[in-house]
């Protein structure tokens, strides 16, 4: 399938749109899922030193201390504050980290419970017990946050590190993407080119190279094309022609062909499809819709080459071109093409053998014509 896929005239095309829509799905993770991680990790609601839980510790120790200080202090409201200072400090990731934290846990326990005996303590003894747990917590909130740089930075160093591969990623990825877009285009100019080539090689297969009008092949074609519709069929045939080219030379004789082309078109009003055969004979394909209309236009095309007075020295029987035109009258789906060209072969062979310069329309059922009509001006309507 992947094999298909890629020989196919599509192939480059689907990688292209693959390779821009991955581009896409980079930009759109990028912006969903690593932006979010970011923005949640320095948000405030995240911020480590905001919410560190040694700052609070201190807090309660420092309230206290206060509380102490107070002309009439509350024993139990600063035994209170010790506990809770406690409960902050009492964090397994202090415990591992700092040698401090465990003999800070036992001071704040043991004078927690003495605030609530009797006689109270001194405000100066608590004081200078509570002196060492201040330094242990100041030493935990530089520690973390020394920590909290150490994370920063190793954070930032992958984040930069991410969006130079996303960068990296995204530059191949755009890249391959034009890349397969370049073949994608080169192959299909390839493929309009090839077919373009196809369409005018089987035009030319189809064409007459030295006058442009169609070929043999061509007239098989057309005759397909319409089955169900009258057509007339045409031999034409210049008389002597090789007396001619004899005298004046190939050129020239390739030149007569080329005019006997036009004059055909003058004659048949543009209505009429012109075929070369082979050497001096021509085919002519023409809707009309009687058999009348066609020797019509049999005799039309005989009378306006006689018209012209195109020179011919060399010809037997005159001194100026004519022509011999045989020719059928049917439709394509009630006779094969072949019985249609050999009566019309066969007509133009009398019209030869009656002494050329003619034309002649087969009847049915295509038998010989015992009086072939002869000359421009003896047209039977």
């Amino acid at each position: 399938m992947i094999r298909r896929l890629w020989e196919s005239r599509s192939g480059w095309l689907w990688l292209s749109l693959a390779s821009f829509s991955t581009l896409v799905l980079l930009v759109i993770f990028e912006m969903r899922l690593v932006a979010p991680e970011v923005d949640r990790y320095f948000s405030q609601h995240d911020n480590v030193t905001g919410h560190q839980l040694a700052t609070r510790s201190r807090v309660f120790v420092h309230d206290t201390l206060e509380e102490l200080l107070k002309d009439e202090p509350s024993h139990e409201a600063a035994s209170m504050s010790l506990e809770i200072a406690y409960g902050f400090l009492d964090i397994e990731i202090y415990r591992d980290r700092y040698a401090c934290t465990e003999n800070s846990l036992a001071v704040l326990e043991s004078w927690q419970s003495r605030l609530m005996s009797t006689p109270s303590p001194q405000v100066g003894q608590v004081t200078k017990a509570l002196l060492p747990v201040l330094e242990c917590l100041t030493d935990i909130e530089i520690g973390q946050r020394v920590q909290r740089s150490v994370t920063v930075n190793e954070f930032v160093d992958e984040a930069r590190n991410h969006q130079t591969l996303l960068l990296i990623g995204t530059l191949i990825v755009y890249l391959l993407g034009l890349v397969f877009w370049w073949f994608h285009e080169k192959q299909r100019r390839a493929t309009e080119r090839a077919s373009r080539e196809t369409l005018e090689w089987m035009a030319k297969a189809l064409q007459d190279p030295l006058t442009g009008v169609g070929n043999r092949n061509a007239l098989h074609q057309q005759i397909a094309k319409q089955p169900d519709e009258m057509v007339g069929l045409l031999l034409v045939d210049i008389d002597h022609f090789k007396p001619y080219n004899d005298c004046f030379g190939h050129p020239e004789g390739d030149r007569l062909l080329r005019k006997l082309v036009g004059l055909i078109e003058l004659s048949m009003e543009g209505e009429a499809r012109l075929y070369r055969m082979g050497g001096d004979e021509f085919a002519v394909l023409v809707s009309c819709r009687s058999r009348a209309i066609l020797r019509k236009r049999c005799a039309d095309l005989v009378d306006a080459v006689h018209r012209q007075a195109i020179e011919h020295p060399a010809s037997p029987i005159g001194a100026i071109v004519t022509l011999s035109v045989g020719g059928v009258w049917f439709r394509p789906a009630d006779m094969e093409f072949e019985d249609a060209y050999a009566a019309a072969d066969a007509a133009l062979y009398r019209i030869k053998q009656a002494g050329r310069d003619g034309w002649e329309v087969a009847d049915p059922p295509y038998e010989m014509a015992t009086a072939p009509v002869t000359g421009p001006s003896n047209v039977d309507l």
